[in-house]
């Protein structure tokens, strides 16, 4: 199985729990999904798939290769022990690999992206940041020196990360004696919650376990604040990649020496250096509330950007890597307008419809150029929509800022 076949089997049967928690959680009076929020959140997973078109076999390749060459130890055809290595050596590793992205800045700065939204829902479990996979580098160097091989390597990573992705709803409230080994929702939802007590706790992917002997396993006692103790108030997901770094950029140039510049990068994400004075938590909430006619151009943009970074995941081969950077970046730039347009900056309109005249351009482009038949109505999509978009939003008034709430109950 490929990552392509491995998509293609998943995606699917995702949506579908998702309209199950959906219809689940509003039984019992509760909104499960908030559309800027969830665009946002499986707009990151995209993305993340997206780079990892460029990325993903290079990785894949360092791993086999320093397997191959590094090994300490050969396994012998049809041994079990290789299986076992992975499965529970790919749950170790990563405890460490989660631990340590909440205990180093440089290393949360990427991590972050998925602790910013402030619901709890399966999408949040795509809510991920574009180079996680490169970071984690940094703590799965022992399987592949322990003879797993690159195959088991990759089908353990996508078990246990589909199992944890279960985790990220608050659907299930108890589990019972299950979660005296595994990880449960939750344990999982006091993961992402921001109160005090609840900071840096249960890092484990499948296995509770590593908690329970680490020291960092804490019950669910209440119903957590979802978030980050700084908020990020924005619902575009370009915007949720970078915003950390920047903020450490920022942070580090007013370092009074360069020491205090750098353990800002090293120490973990809460230290400051002596007279720093950290900046206040944003008084205002792009709203969550938007115009019918938004919500529907979103979400069909949304779906036609899906199906063109979905196209470019089976025929990437056939457009050369020039071409997917140029598909890659036009779906980005989709995903990140869509999320201005929720929070009506000024220059998200301009910046759409230029970003539809281009698409729709090099779709008819492509269509002549490289026989690409499917493309010819992509290009009358994007066509279309310009000219929807632009009728619609001439009526519309601006969208509103609204003061910051959590309310859980109804979100």
């Amino acid at each position: 199985m490929d990552t392509n076949d491995y998509y293609a089997l998943i995606v699917p049967v995702f949506f579908l729990l998702m309209g199950l928690e959906a219809w689940g959680l509003r039984r019992r009076g509760l909104r499960a999904y908030v559309l800027p929020d969830t665009l946002a959140n499986l707009s990151c997973g995209m993305g993340q798939v997206l780079v990892g078109i460029f990325t993903g076999g290079f990785l894949l390749a360092l791993y086999d290769g320093f397997q191959r060459t590094f090994a300490v130890v050969r396994w012998e055809e049809g041994s079990p022990v290789p299986w076992v290595l992975a499965f529970v050596g790919v749950d170790f590793c990563y405890y460490w690999f989660h631990r340590g992205s909440h205990a180093v800045a440089g290393l949360w700065a990427i991590h972050e992206v998925h602790h910013q939204s402030e619901e709890m829902n399966f999408s949040v479990a795509v809510r991920q940041p574009w180079i996680s996979d490169i970071s984690a580098l940094l703590f799965f160097w022992p399987l592949p020196l322990l003879g797993v091989p690159m195959e088991k390597f990759f089908l353990a990573v996508g078990c246990l990360s589909l199992y944890e992705a279960m985790q990220h709803t608050r659907l299930i409230q108890r589990t019972g004696a299950w979660g005296w080994v595994f990880n449960t929702p939750a344990y999982h939802r006091v993961h992402h919650g921001k109160d005090a007590e609840y900071l840096d706790r249960n890092f484990g992917s499948t296995l509770i376990l590593w908690d329970r002997l680490f020291g960092t396993f804490q019950p669910e006692t209440h119903e957590p604040a979802y978030g980050t103790r700084r908020a990020l108030a924005s619902w575009n997901p370009l915007w949720a990649q970078f915003q950390p770094f920047v903020e450490l950029v920022r942070r580090a140039g007013r370092a009074r020496n360069w020491r205090d510049a750098v353990k800002m990068w090293l120490l973990p994400p809460g230290w400051r250096a002596p007279g720093e004075v950290e900046e206040p938590d944003p008084s205002t909430r792009p709203s969550k509330d938007v115009p019918r006619w938004l919500a529907i151009y979103a979400v069909l943009q949304f779906l036609l950007l899906a199906v063109l970074g979905s196209a470019l995941q089976w025929l990437g081969g056939g457009v050369g890597m020039a071409g997917s950077a140029v598909i890659v970046g036009l779906v980005l730039w989709g995903t990140g307008t869509i999320g201005a347009l929720f929070e009506g900056k000024p220059w998200a309109l301009r910046l759409e419809l230029l970003r539809l005249l281009l698409s729709a351009n090099l779709a008819i482009l492509a269509t002549m150029s490289l026989k690409a038949v499917w493309l010819a109505p992509t290009a009358g999509c994007f066509l279309s929509s310009g000219g929807a978009l632009f009728f619609f939003s001439s009526r519309a008034t601006p969208l509103n800022q609204e003061p910051e709430a959590s309310d859980h109950s109804q979100a």
